[in-house]
């Protein structure tokens, strides 16, 4: 148990002044597309302002006036004007005020007629989004790029959203460290921080409104994290009445995707419903052997209540499953002829089967409530849970060859060892049988019906390999409150409280029994006879389809946070400064005791507690309306995230050595451009990471083959770059658009090494790891597109952009910058250097093509056709990849290969 006692104080300086009697009006701009526009000029009475990044203006004007004449100009000719007569008020809000002709956010218009940008976003270009996910024990890794999904105001995380994607580039080389709320509910897991975008895939165009940015900035939400924050909005009340059908067809991870939304916007009943639902499919995605079945549907319902009261009641689901792409090393995919080599199909009764399907459906239910307390102050309150399943097969097996067709005693360079002409006969049956390559379903079934083998006396036959399913079924209490005060004209106090209770129930199930009549839940990697019981509390070891085995334990985690936020506005700058507190518990609990770990592993562990803090600041130093300059910094520390606190979560309650919390300091600086024919951003980040922790896990031959974990423990990172970005309008029709990071995010410690085996439990010291100035990988440090869009005014878009990416390296082996790894090498030794330097993924550049056309068919009613290409000159582009973790020097001083 940890507690972290430092006291927290917050200095909010506050002026509660009046400065004579004035009439506060405020609004919110947004193109038809419902997207905020910033830039807009807004004057009434001789005072003027520009709307900001959120479409947000206020302008303060002198309360004697009977009526105002409030004009609204985007700088293209098109003027709004609108007439408020106060009635005594000395707060107004105009609410949503859409521009519906011409705007840079909607594009080109005729009476009426919506364009590209009005009824596209993002997430509609098709060929530019690819969520993929990672090969841990959920499957549900950090999704990264979808962080933001559609259409920004800011010309960066457009880019980095679309266009950069394709490269693996993630946001200042971060992960997991944006906030992500949905109408008020934290979605950020506790397990590790990842957002799971997939929770609402599919469900397009409900989740168009939002707030997002990257930097350390001020928000009316959440205090947000050092990657900023994205804030959802699906009430019904906000979603742009109407309706609106689409279909979409792609190569990628599914063919087809056909979606409907409905929505009535606030009747004068005061109620509000929005529908959506989607179909997305595939027999086969472009990787052989996948498919695509998943359905998506959504509902959101307000009800306007007198006194400044709204309810909304939001639900939503996305179910059914897809097949995987495995990864493989780089000789199968040599000997496949292809770097889309999957090695988890195979042929059965004439048709492929995957080994890796996931099966999900974990609906989200969000009650929220929004209280407008008195003209100035606002509170909004949010109760939501999420429960359900996510589950992925994998092939399972006992006392059987290992049935993966990748398995490199397979493979013609490990056979060449031994026997080169034995090898070179392996390799031409390959080429001649490529189906080879894949799963022999047909020869698996025969083994589990023909082994002749028994359990004991147990009738039926023995499965010797088995499909299992890997679940990890999680049900979320997430809460939060925000409130908001307009203090005077120049101070905005901002609170907010959140919640979350979380548990995740990891198990293993028998899904297929693949021809036989049962499966043995007996350790194959004992350590001793007599401690092959996975569960002593269940002595009988036979399962079959349905029965759990191997795991069977929930990682537990509750999380408070309180923050507190002041915002100043003045003529010339703005600041704001603001604190956060948070409590962070969290604990194991094992279904099965361990014939190994009797004591340690069944029941719940104990809790281990954390208190933190955070503050953070900034200034914007406003040169016009136009033009600003800002700096924000934040400092805090943060607990370890409970999925890399223990060792071997699947057998024991055993904690890594040397848990602790990190520390974060981040700062940034930068300039910006806001106008109706340019939007542009220059920002230089610094930020560093200290006392981290990094867990790899991997298969340990031997002897005593065993899984084990090997641990990185205090691992240091800076984060440092420059990010540039601009929108530019050429021509009325013609805009360019571009983005540019170049950044170095390196580890910047010489971290300790333990490696723990699984069935073993004894920590072995491997002393310290070498990695200082290491890239952090998977990510390019070098990263830049740019765009042309025409838009004619017949109601049709092309866009071109090319895109280029360097310095990404893959993930590396610990073990090789040992000390021991190179004992007895001189350091300019071409061998040394091979075990040593870390090595990079190739350059790339991609070309991508999108064009849009509509038509009018009647009165409110549009078709659209959108169509893209992504990487139009077929480049290959490897986004990541990652080091044998294994290490056998002698192994590789004999045959220059290291093992599999």
């Amino acid at each position: 148990m940890k507690k972290s006692f430092f006291p927290f104080v917050f200095f909010l300086l506050c002026s509660l002044f009046a400065f004579g009697q004035q009439l506060t009006l405020s609004g919110i701009v947004q193109s038809s597309g419902s997207t905020p526009v910033s830039g807009i000029r807004v004057s009434a009475s001789g005072v003027e302002t520009t709307t900001d990044e959120d479409g947000f203006f206020r302008l303060n004007l002198p309360a004697t006036d009977k009526f105002f004449h409030i004009e609204i100009t985007d700088g293209q000719g098109q003027t709004i004007v609108k007439t408020v007569k106060p009635k005594g008020q000395h707060r107004i809000s105009l609410g949503v005020i859409y521009l519906t002709g011409t705007d840079e956010e909607a594009g080109e218009t005729e009476n009426g007629q919506p364009t590209a940008k009005d009824l596209i976003t993002g997430e509609d270009r098709i060929p530019i989004i690819t969520l993929s996910s990672g090969e841990d024990e959920s499957e549900q890794g950090p999704q990264n790029i979808s962080g933001i999904l559609s259409a920004s105001r800011d010309p960066f995380i457009a880019a980095a959203a679309y266009n950069l994607s394709t490269g693996g580039f993630d946001i200042r080389g971060y992960r997991n460290e944006t906030v992500v709320l949905m109408n008020g509910m934290p979605f950020n897991n506790i397990e590790n921080g990842a957002i799971y975008w997939s929770s609402w895939g599919g469900l397009n165009d409900v989740t168009r409104n939002r707030q997002s940015a990257i930097d350390l900035g001020a928000t009316s939400g959440t205090f947000g994290g050092i990657g900023g924050y994205t804030l959802f909005d699906t009430r019904a009340s906000k979603q742009r009445p109407g309706k609106r059908i689409s279909y979409m067809y792609s190569n990628r991870s599914y063919s087809g995707r056909l979606m409907g939304t409905w929505s009535t916007g606030m009747m004068d009943s005061g109620w509000a419903v929005t529908v959506s639902g989607s179909r997305r499919w595939a027999e086969e995605g472009y990787v052989p052997g996948t498919f695509y079945n998943l359905w998506s549907g959504f509902t959101s319902i307000d009800r306007k209540l007198d006194n400044g009261h709204l309810l909304n009641l939001t639900a939503f689901t996305v179910a059914g499953s897809r097949g995987s792409q495995g990864s493989s090393i780089q000789l199968a995919n040599d000997l496949a002829g292809t770097n889309f080599y999957n090695p988890n199909w195979g042929w059965q009764n004439g048709k492929k089967r995957n080994a890796r399907v996931t099966r999900t459906n974990q609906p989200v239910v969000i009650l929220r409530h929004d209280w407008q307390l008195n003209e100035k102050s606002t509170l909004s309150t949010s109760i939501g849970h999420q429960f359900g399943r996510y589950g992925r097969t994998g092939l399972d097996w006992y006392n059987a060859p290992d049935p993966r067709p990748d398995y490199y005693r397979r493979l013609p360079l490990f056979l060449a060892l031994e026997n080169p002409d034995i090898a070179e006969q392996v390799t031409e049956i390959y080429s001649n049988n490529p189906d080879l390559l894949q799963i022999q379903w047909h020869d698996i079934y025969a083994g589990n019906v023909n082994n002749g083998r028994q359990y004991r006396e147990v009738p039926g036959n023995w499965s010797q390999v088995i499909l299992s399913d890997n679940r990890s079924d999680t049900r979320r209490l997430n809460g939060s409150g925000t409130f908001e005060s307009i203090v005077n004209d120049h101070v905005i106090i901002n609170a907010g409280l959140t919640f979350q209770r979380e548990k995740t129930h990891y198990f293993k199930t028998v899904d297929d029994l693949l021809g036989g009549d049962y499966y043995i839940n007996l350790n194959r990697f004992a350590p001793a006879p007599g401690l092959e019981l996975y569960d002593i509390n269940n002595p009988n070891p036979v399962v079959r389809e349905g029965d759990t085995h191997g795991w069977d334990y929930d990682i537990n985690g509750q999380k408070t946070a309180v923050w507190l936020q002041g915002r100043f506005s003045f003529k010339k700058t703005d600041f704001f400064v603001a604190g956060k507190m948070t409590a962070t518990e969290f604990w194991r609990t094992g279904y099965m005791r361990s014939a190994i770990f009797p004591d340690n592993s069944f029941g719940s562990s104990q809790k281990q507690q954390y208190v933190n803090y955070g503050a953070k600041a900034g200034i914007t130093y406003k040169i016009d309306g136009r033009n600003y300059f800002y700096s924000n910094a934040s400092a805090l520390n943060r607990a370890p995230d409970p999925r890399i606190a223990y060792a071997s979560p699947r057998n024991r309650h055993q904690l890594v050595p040397g848990l602790t919390e990190e520390q974060v300091l981040a700062w940034e600086i930068g300039y910006q451009h806001r106008s109706p024919g340019l939007k542009a951003r220059a920002t230089y980040f610094h930020t560093q990471i200290n006392d981290g922790l990094k867990l790899n896990r991997f298969f340990l031959p031997g002897d005593v083959s065993n899984f084990g974990t090997y641990i990185l423990n205090g691992l240091d990172e800076k984060h440092a770059g420059i990010e540039v970005a601009f929108q530019a309008k050429i021509t009325p029709t013609l805009s360019a658009n571009g983005a540019a990071s170049l950044s170095e995010n390196i580890y910047t410690s010489r971290p300790q090494g333990f490696f723990v085996i699984d069935d073993d439990g004894r920590i072995n010291n491997r002393g310290t790891i070498y990695i200082k100035n290491f890239f952090v990988p998977g990510t390019p440090q070098t990263a830049v597109s740019f765009g042309l869009d025409y838009r004619s005014p017949k109601f049709w878009s092309l866009s071109a952009t090319v895109n280029y990416f360097n310095h990404n390296y893959i993930d590396f082996s610990p073990e090789r910058r040992t000390a021991d790894a190179v004992f007895g090498l001189e350091q300019d030794s071409p061998f040394y250097k091979q075990i040593v330097n870390q090595q990079s993924i190739p350059s790339a550049w991609t070309v991508d093509l999108f064009g849009y056309k509509s038509y009018r068919i009647k009165r409110n009613m549009f078709f659209s056709f959108t169509g893209g290409v992504t990487n139009l000159l077929n480049a290959t582009v490897i986004q990541g990849g990652f080091e044998q973790l294994r290490f056998e020097r002698a192994d590789v001083e004999a045959t220059g290969i290291n093992v599999f």
